[in-house]
């Protein structure tokens, strides 16, 4: 299986946290998946940046990208060591 990393994802992110997102994404597994298309998908928090991962049906190819609008976005953020879930509402507040 591939990765590509868009240039987007490149520009925001440490290679330490594209890493780390990409690693917990194929251990862990998909927060989403659509059954339509067959895309699965986990979005990562970094401080106030949000990281998209997610993996083509077709070609299995997993795709890492900044998304343009990180503020309805459910996310997972990495602190202390360990990932920690948040779910952002439409107003930006976190969610537990």
């Amino acid at each position: 299986m591939g990765f590509l990393v868009e240039p987007s994802a490149r520009e925001t992110f440490t290679p330490l946290e594209l890493t780390d997102a990409y690693k917990d994404f194929e251990t862990r597994g998909p927060q989403y998946l659509d059954d339509e298309t067959g895309i699965k998908a986990g979005a990562y928090r970094f401080g106030e940046r949000v990281l998209l991962v997610y993996e083509e049906a077709e070609t299995g190819l997993v795709i890492l990208i900044r998304p343009t609008s990180p503020k309805k976005v459910c996310s997972q953020k990495f602190e202390r060591g360990s990932w920690v879930r948040q779910l952002r509402t439409s107003a930006g507040r976190s969610r537990l």
